[in-house]
């Protein structure tokens, strides 16, 4: 008996913050569309992320990307208004680990923020700190200190969010269970339900691949030319204890020396991600390399942090962008072929533009209600991916380091 055939508006692959953000936006026009994902929801760069909303200054300051710093300026208010439920989606729920950063030099940086948040017309102005209003982490640093008001929330409590309210249109396919074929009008994705083995044909004229790293492997399922993707290796430090509460930016000449951002763990420990250009060189050095050179920067940037039965790991994840020679992409990135649109947010906060665009090319004109999909309600939805802290991994004492 041949399967029946359920009709779509749009298909997207990828269950990270581009994907889900993209699928919300398609129900709220009143599209027919699925999410496939054969991961958890947001492996990979979604959920290894620091979960800065940036807004433009840290490239602005170094030097490094004016088009970057136009390009993101508006997304911090974008966001600041789908976190106070002001907008949609609505992200209130959201856990937030900071309602905004702190920006510092290893020398001064006062003469120069206010000309160049005015250069780039930045949204999100800094605000230099009297040294009595400095939080503890910053205390004893050399030169001025900025508050800058970009959030910094959860990425796993985000993919939560987002998901919680379309788990109808999110399903889970086995990694190699699809197929492809190419007809006259659109595209036929042939699926095998993972577990109940029974076979799934849907026909889409419009097909969105927001899987990052994964879009190499999509496009050539898609017989779409390869080498457009390129893949930017990071290898981040972690450190958890008794660490002071500390969101943001130490930067230094053209470079952003380290990115430090601060959760909790199951245990209640604070966790620090850390990364920035510590994370970039990291890829040429072994964990312990690196973790030496992670408390080496700390002890010289953050004087005043005490690091006493801290402990210590690394993971390693990728960024991935359109192919652009190796240099980074300043904007999202969306190719257009066959019907098939290849995107790359490039950053978290891209990911409300990402998903307009997106609508703007393919969804319809009017809003209208959502459309309740029935025919998968025997498909499982994927789980959301756990953050690097919680995978089961050595974490090395600092005094074990020092005694080394």
């Amino acid at each position: 008996m041949a399967t029946a055939v359920t009709p779509m508006d749009c298909i997207i692959f990828g269950g990270g913050v581009a994907g889900l953000f993209t699928l919300d936006a398609c129900v709220r026009k009143g599209m027919r569309v699925v999410l496939l994902e054969s991961k958890a929801l947001g492996t990979g760069q979604t959920i290894d992320s620091q979960g800065i909303i940036h807004g433009g200054l840290k490239y602005a300051i170094t030097g490094n990307g004016s088009r970057s710093a136009s390009a993101i300026k508006d997304m911090p208010t974008v966001w600041r208004k789908c976190l106070a439920g002001e907008s949609l989606p609505n992200l209130q729920h959201v856990v937030m680990r900071s309602d905004f950063c702190h920006v510092w030099r290893t020398d001064s940086i006062r003469s120069k923020l206010g000309w160049i948040a005015a250069k780039f017309a930045l949204r999100t102005k800094p605000v230099i700190l009297d040294p009595d209003e400095l939080p503890h982490a910053l205390q004893g640093t050399q030169g001025s200190v900025a508050r800058l008001g970009e959030q910094v929330i959860e990425p796993r409590s985000l993919l939560e969010i987002l998901s919680h309210n379309m788990t109808e249109n999110i399903l889970q396919t086995a990694e190699g269970g699809v197929e492809v074929s190419r007809l006259e009008d659109g595209w036929l994705i042939q699926l095998l339900n993972p577990e109940t083995g029974e076979p799934q044909d849907i026909f889409t004229k419009k097909v969105v691949l927001t899987a990052g790293s994964g879009n190499a492997q999509l496009r050539t399922l898609f017989s779409l030319e390869a080498g457009k993707t390129q893949a930017r290796p990071l290898h981040m430090v972690m450190a958890r204890g008794d660490l002071p509460v500390l969101n943001g930016h130490c930067i230094d000449g053209a470079k952003t020396r380290v990115t430090i951002t601060t959760t909790k763990d199951y245990a209640d420990r604070s966790v620090w991600q850390i990364g920035g250009q510590l994370a970039e060189d990291g890829i040429h050095l072994v964990p312990e390399k690196l973790i030496q050179h992670a408390v080496n920067e700390i002890k010289e940037v953050l004087p005043n942090v005490d690091l006493s039965g801290a402990e210590f790991t690394t993971y390693t994840t990728t960024r991935a962008e359109q192919f652009t020679r190796g240099a980074r992409p300043s904007d999202i990135s969306i190719l257009e072929e066959n019907n098939v649109y290849t995107c790359w947010p490039t950053k978290l906060a891209f990911a409300p533009r990402l998903a307009d665009e997106i609508i703007r090319r393919i969804g319809p004109k009017n809003d209208s209600e959502p459309v309740r999909i029935k025919e998968f309600s025997s498909w499982p939805t994927p789980v959301v991916a756990l953050p690097p802290w919680e995978h089961d991994q050595p974490w090395t004492p600092i005094e074990v380091l020092q005694s080394q």
